[in-house]
């Protein structure tokens, strides 16, 4: 009896990490592809493409509302925008198929998510970037090469998107000569 027990346990734990593995595929571009540009409009009202976010580096997220990983991934973003955001990062969340933009704006509200928000209705943009699992997350530098891509959360994800965008910021002085955002 013992000996099933185990064999129940060795077997859940097998099949947990083949599904951590399996949320660990890889984006559909890849590291050192131009960014796809794209215009949308923020759940804020404002309109921006990607090529007006240029001299900033850029962490766009593909996420759904209902999605469990993209639910655990949200709050560690909103760590990054407020540690880098006024550094010269922007934080991008799309949502996809998530009820239209009021459920987004409730599913931001209710985490506290201060980064911009779109709604991808249609999926144009997540089409752009070939999306399929969520979450899909993106590291564009100050010239729009993607330099860090990554599908899943998991522990640690969010030290290595911080490593990775400290790498990418502009200096001080880079800094002062961008436009402010809005």
């Amino acid at each position: 009896m013992k000996w099933n027990v185990r064999i129940v346990l060795a077997s859940a734990v097998v099949l947990v990490i083949a599904g951590v593995l399996a949320t660990y595929s890889f984006a559909a571009l890849s590291k050192d592809t131009r960014a796809p540009d794209f215009t949308a409009r923020t759940l804020a009202g404002k309109d921006f493409s990607l090529q007006d976010l240029r001299g900033r580096v850029v962490l766009l997220d593909f996420f759904a509302t209902w999605c469990p990983p993209c639910r655990l991934e949200v709050p560690e973003l909103q760590k990054l925008w407020q540690a880098y955001g006024d550094k010269g990062l922007v934080v991008v969340g799309v949502a996809l198929e998530s009820g239209g933009p009021s459920e987004v704006r409730k599913f931001a509200a209710d985490r506290g998510l201060t980064y911009w928000q779109v709604n991808d209705e249609g999926g144009r943009i997540a089409a752009k970037y070939g999306i399929r699992p969520i979450p899909t997350t993106y590291i564009i530098d100050r010239s729009g090469v993607i330099r860090h891509s990554q599908v899943g959360f998991g522990p640690g994800a969010e030290k290595e998107f911080a490593k990775k965008i400290q790498s990418l910021l502009p200096k001080p002085d880079e800094l002062k000569k961008l436009k402010p955002l809005g």
